[in-house]
């Protein structure tokens, strides 16, 4: 990859060039628009907050309610977890089972489990399992470079 600044006035214009399918070109896209995506949410006193996708550790599905942690709250939301797979996959979030997706930035690391299973240590060191259904993606994920 190559990588080029030009000094010059006015506006701040970026202009990327590569293969349309190549993940890094959708990782470097998702970094660009990184700073103007929130999810919001309520927290435990019902008010509304503006969170980011990088502070998302993981989600969870409970009793049809979407619940985000991050390294310091839980709130709750109204986007599911089919959404917040598809629209921040680029952000590193992935489906790990029926009920859970993870932001695989926020994994410090993993451990192969019985029965196909994998077990994933978060940045807050809650264990999630990633199920033996979505091991295989996960798999992939991480040799395509997460």
């Amino acid at each position: 990859m190559n990588f080029r600044v030009e000094d010059c006035p006015g506006d701040i214009e970026i202009i990327i060039r590569g293969p349309k399918d190549s993940p890094e070109l959708a990782r470097i896209r998702s970094l660009l628009q990184e700073d103007n995506e929130r999810l919001w949410g309520w927290d435990d006193h019902r008010v509304a907050v503006a969170i980011s996708p990088k502070a998302i550790v993981w989600a969870e599905m409970v009793d049809n309610k979407v619940f985000v942690y991050t390294s310091d709250a839980i709130y709750e939301t109204s986007m599911g977890l089919a959404e917040l797979e598809n629209k921040w996959e680029a952000f590193g979030f992935f489906r790990c089972a029926k009920s859970f997706v993870i932001n695989l930035h926020a994994v410090q690391s993993l451990r192969s489990c019985s029965g196909g299973r994998i077990e994933a240590i978060m940045a807050t060191g809650e264990k999630v399992i990633v199920s033996r259904r979505y091991s295989p993606l996960l798999r992939e994920r991480i040799q395509e470079g997460v």
